[in-house]
């Protein structure tokens, strides 16, 4: 079974982020901070999860209290979130 998103600490085991914990804002922005600095994925169920709960608008304010992806506008998000959903891993 693939998880939604997982985090590479604590070593060895990391932490999976699951679906629940994808449904508070505050984790979402908590996983984003991860991914700034290369210490998480999301895969493509996790992205689909995140965009159907959210929407882009709404994850678009979550990445600018992140600062994780340098976007001006909501277009330019959208399309930086299609390719990070494009070259998503499955994550098991």
């Amino acid at each position: 079974m693939s998880v939604p998103a997982f985090y590479v600490y604590p070593v060895p085991q990391g932490t999976s982020f699951t679906f629940d914990d994808l449904s508070c804002s505050d984790n979402v922005e908590k996983l984003f901070d991860y991914m700034q600095i290369l210490l998480a994925v999301i895969s493509k169920e996790g992205w689909d999860f995140l965009i159907q709960k959210y929407g882009y608008e709404r994850l678009f304010e979550i990445n600018n209290r992140s600062g994780w992806i340098d976007c001006e506008t909501i277009e330019e998000f959208i399309e930086a979130i299609k390719y990070e959903k494009e070259i998503s891993p499955e994550i098991v």
